[in-house]
């Protein structure tokens, strides 16, 4: 019998996986304690206790390894259940949403990384991954409508989430507010109100 591809794929090294974690776990420190200029390799290294080599090997640039960082805060991420109608799925991922901003330091995060996006390519891609990884799961409600037939297969997922992502984000990152009830209610009437 032939090796399926995955048993093909080399195991990797329990010890480099480890040391991996570590490294991000530490890049995450620096994110939210000095900002994210500070998310560097000589950093990382210092203060991991690891050879500044074993940063680049995984991560050859700052741009590289602050995204690594940003991905490590927002993912994974959980996976809706969509089944119908999307209203309830889009009001469900809105509600995760919130209880996930509330768990993560997404401010200091966003802040930092705003501060720095309008001078440095990586701080604008890492501020564009943290936006993304943060959509993602309204997309998936919005892919998986379409799949069903319970919206037109012309539906731009992305658009359509961010009509209802955007304001949420705006309110808490931008505005420094609270994610009400009432703003999750009034997004999904408005949202609701541009489809009939």
């Amino acid at each position: 019998m032939a090796p399926t591809p995955d048993s093909e794929a080399p195991q990797e090294n329990p010890r480099t996986r480890r040391v991996r974690e570590l490294m991000l776990e530490t890049a995450v420190e620096l994110l939210l304690e000095c900002g994210a200029h500070d998310v560097t390799a000589a950093q990382v290294a210092a203060r991991a206790d690891v050879a500044r080599t074993t940063v680049y090997r995984q991560w050859p640039d700052q741009r590289s390894l602050l995204l690594a960082t940003i991905a490590a805060m927002t993912t994974p991420h959980e996976t809706p259940v969509s089944a119908g109608p999307v209203e309830d799925d889009a009001r469900a991922t809105l509600e995760r949403l919130r209880k996930r901003l509330d768990r993560r330091p997404a401010r200091a995060v966003f802040g930092a990384l705003v501060a720095h996006a309008s001078q440095d390519k990586a701080f604008k891609d890492a501020q564009q991954l943290f936006i993304n990884q943060l959509t993602k799961p309204m997309v998936e409600v919005f892919e998986a409508a379409v799949a069903r037939g319970e919206l037109d297969k012309s539906t731009d997922a992305e658009f359509e989430a961010m009509l209802l992502v955007g304001p949420i984000l705006h309110n808490y990152l931008a505005l420094h507010a609270k994610v009400t009830d009432q703003l999750i209610d009034e997004v999904l009437h408005r949202w609701s109100a541009t489809r009939s």
